[in-house]
């Protein structure tokens, strides 16, 4: 038989304490894992707003580049423009 039957008693007791230590650390290791995943946005979600934010930014690409296309137009009306000031001061 056991000669020390109180130290396996003492033992036991260790083993349960450190047992639920972990399970304690283990709840609390899945509570703090439920309010991250709830806190962040799933990748669907973010490919989904990144491919929404790329199409805004080529929609602005394109836009930007009719603008540039434009003016040479502007500047030319600004110069007959000046040219319309300059011939009617003159004619004065």
């Amino acid at each position: 038989m056991n000669p020390y039957p109180n130290k396996d008693g003492e033992r036991l007791m260790k083993v349960e304490t450190r047992l639920e230590n972990i399970e304690v650390a283990v709840t609390r290791m899945e509570e703090k894992l439920d309010n991250w995943h709830g806190n962040y946005i799933s990748r669907v979600e973010i490919n989904e707003m990144l491919r929404a934010r790329d199409e805004r930014l080529e929609r602005i690409e394109k836009e930007r580049l009719v603008n540039k296309q434009l003016y040479p137009g502007w500047i030319n009306i600004l110069i007959a423009f000046a040219a319309l000031l300059v011939a009617w001061f003159h004619n004065k």
